[in-house]
């Protein structure tokens, strides 16, 4: 068999015109614009946890039609964004017990990961890239501009990420990203969260700047690790419940 001659038949099978893929009705690029306006009304806490969300009312405020909606909720599902219930509906997420664990988990293994591939790679401009963006942190929170600030934190882990070079690895924590840019930011104002946040930035950038391997891993375990005290736990479902039933009793 020639190399340059496809392995499979042109046509599939069944098919009266010979075509091997189907037509598409639309710009792919339409679904993407619709899931990106959703994505941002989660993540930017427009609409609340738990919250049902509208096909209808979504097409008439983005003015298209359901179809490209509900391919959009589809690709937000697979983010962990939304729910779908049957019969009843789609769903903004609610952190379930156990779930942050789970998330925070995933950020263990794939966030030191990437510092240590970035370390590796003589030319990588890690350290100056996340020290922009811990200047950018400090001005926005210096300022009161809590959004911004919580965007540069996601922007911040994101860097990060991509710094690996590992596209596996940037697929893997893509599954969470979104998610976590919405806990971020029902967070608030907290002012221990803001607190604690800004200094560990900036000693991630110290440590990595100085390619300190071992303190930047430590730093960011600390960072991101649930333990007690950390300002994760006022978005955790399990403490909530411990805390409602400490009061009943």
């Amino acid at each position: 068999m020639s190399l340059d001659s496809p392995s499979t038949p042109d046509t599939a099978p069944g098919s009266k015109e010979g075509a091997r893929v189907r037509k598409l009705s639309r710009p792919a690029l339409l679904v993407d614009e619709v899931a990106r306006a959703i994505r941002e009304m989660i993540v930017q806490g427009k609409v609340a946890s738990g919250e049902k969300l509208s096909e209808n009312a979504l097409a008439a405020e983005l003015g298209v039609s359901t179809t490209p909606v509900r391919e959009a909720i589809s690709l937000l599902r697979s983010e962990g964004l939304v729910t779908v219930q049957p019969q009843s509906g789609t769903y903004v997420f609610k952190l379930q017990p156990g779930e942050l664990n789970q998330l925070c988990e995933l950020r263990l293994a794939l966030e030191p990961a990437a510092v240590e591939l970035a370390l590796n790679n003589p030319s990588s401009t890690l350290a100056d890239d996340l020290a922009a963006i811990a200047e950018k942190m400090k001005q926005a929170q210096a300022e009161g501009q809590i959004r911004e600030y919580l965007s540069l934190d996601t922007a911040f882990h994101d860097t990060i990420i991509t710094a690996s070079g590992n596209p596996y690895l940037s697929s893997a924590y893509a599954l969470i990203s979104a998610k976590m840019a919405a806990l971020r930011n029902r967070l608030g104002n907290d002012p221990h969260h803001m607190g604690k946040s800004m200094r560990e930035h900036v000693d991630i950038t110290e440590a990595i700047r100085a390619r300190d391997l071992s303190k930047a891993r430590k730093i960011l375990r600390g960072h991101i690790a649930r333990k007690e005290g950390s300002y994760w736990e006022h978005l955790d479902p399990d403490r909530l419940l411990k805390s409602a039933n400490q009061q009943e009793v």
